[in-house]
């Protein structure tokens, strides 16, 4: 599935704890486990088993732009890397991820 405004809670008009808990609560009813909020990743525990990892998966997530796909762990890999790597501002930049 696409990209969605939803995806990102920074876009909500006032961002205040309420509003947060709701975006995310309607999210993970639709199993949508990963949300961001700005340049942070929410992950919540869905508690069963999803296909959110396999090989496919992977492989959407290994060349995308910024909101091109929803959400994902992969998303956040593939941007430190390649940023790490130079291939996104032109020169190699240092990256830091807090899990």
């Amino acid at each position: 599935p696409p990209s969605t405004a939803g995806d990102d809670l920074a876009a909500l008009s006032e961002l205040d704890e309420a509003a947060m808990l709701l975006g995310l609560r309607e999210r993970f009813l639709r199993q949508q486990l990963y949300t961001n909020v700005g340049d942070i990743l929410i992950a919540m525990n869905p508690f069963q088993p999803l296909p959110l990892y396999g090989s496919e998966v992977s492989e959407r997530y290994r060349h995308h732009d910024t909101g091109e796909l929803p959400p994902h762990i992969f998303a956040v890999a593939s941007r430190a890397y390649h940023a790490m790597l130079g291939r996104r501002c032109g020169r190699p930049q240092n990256q830091c991820i807090v899990i």
